[in-house]
């Protein structure tokens, strides 16, 4: 008792504080509320499990937060539209311009998880942490990853190191980059890495620990609101033998602005579809040229592409992130020299 009362009195005389962060969960669905017709069963349906029962099935995250929560939506993200990202963006912008929250977690559906999370670092002005958080294994899986990634995912968002670091993916341990992280394989928990960086830190039983000090963060380029509209953008997948009259139907699309060519190798596309290239130029729509590769950054002018055709080099960036900063960027500008600085920043 001695023990306990010196140590209260020490906490007053030297200003140490015991209070427990107060992080919000956003729940939005996926495999991590997702029920199964038994434990062992590989077909599942997504979002079934609302924010108030994933929370009541981790134990121990009061003891690491205060916990509040909201449900923005319940789906598969396989199902997600633009919308919904609209949507989630407003959320978590009002969520995180609230004083007494330190820390934000966003359940999520793996399939398209790294978009979101590219997407949410473009548009939320916030140095509060926001982590997103999935599992490979439904709710009602043996041994389902749910659970510790989800507890892990409150730790990392609680957690003062974690300010200012941006958006994150939490995900069997890593923490990793919106910029960098994608999904590798169909069904192993260790799917989520970052091929051109590694993971940014790592979550072991609550316990947060940062690879590299804090650098400065860019300030977000871009913001949405309710009447915010994405232009159309489409991503295209270069293999041998295309057919350029395929191509030719996608650019009828009404109202495309945009395409993100996913070229072979260093983002290479062949040379037979050079017509289909001016004819692309000529109506206005802007080009980025990434790469189906996986990993690596796109060389500027690759064949003398970029340069002969007017196009945007991609970078580091894989097609469907480069689709997202390409739909944002056209809510500004369709100048291929400022969106490529937009390329070369973010």
């Amino acid at each position: 008792m001695k023990k306990i009362t010196l140590a209260i009195l020490m906490s007053f005389a030297f200003g140490i504080s015991f209070a427990k962060p107060t992080v919000e969960i956003i729940a939005t669905g996926g495999t991590i509320a997702g029920v199964a017709s038994s434990s062992s069963s590989t077909i599942y349906k997504a979002g079934s499990l609302s924010a108030q029962q994933l929370i009541d099935s981790v134990s121990g995250l009061e003891d690491l937060a205060n916990i509040t929560y909201q449900q923005a939506y319940n789906k598969d993200s396989g199902d997600l539209q633009l919308s919904d990202w609209i949507k989630l963006a407003r959320i978590v912008q009002k969520t995180a311009n609230k004083s007494n929250v330190n820390g934000i977690v966003i359940t999520h559906g793996t399939d398209t998880m790294e978009e979101t999370a590219y997407f949410l670092s473009l548009v939320i002005n916030t140095k509060k942490p926001i982590v997103l958080v999935g599992s490979m294994r439904p709710a009602t899986s043996i041994s389902s990853d749910g659970p510790l990634n989800l507890y892990n995912a409150v730790a990392i968002a609680g957690s003062k190191k974690s300010i200012n670091r941006g958006v994150m993916v939490a995900m069997n341990g890593d923490i990793l980059d919106s910029h960098d992280v994608t999904k590798t394989n169909t069904v192993s928990v260790q799917t989520f890495k970052s091929p051109n960086a590694g993971p940014i830190g790592n979550a072991t039983m609550g316990d947060v620990t940062y690879n590299s000090p804090l650098s400065a963060s860019e300030k977000v380029p871009f913001s949405v609101n309710a009447d915010t509209k994405l232009p159309d953008v489409a991503i295209i997948y270069e293999y041998a033998g295309v057919n350029p009259e395929m191509l030719d139907k996608i650019i009828e699309t009404p109202n495309l602005k945009g395409i993100v060519i996913a070229g072979v190798g260093d983002g290479n596309i062949p040379s037979y579809e050079g017509s289909f290239l001016k004819k692309v130029r000529n109506k206005g729509i802007v080009i980025v040229r990434s790469s189906r590769v996986g990993s690596g950054t796109v060389t500027y002018d690759y064949n003398n592409l970029d340069t002969s055709f007017d196009l945007v080099n991609g970078n580091d960036l894989n097609p469907q992130k480069a689709r997202i900063l390409l739909m944002l960027a056209l809510t500004k500008t369709n100048d291929t020299k400022k969106i490529q600085q937009y390329f070369n920043t973010y």
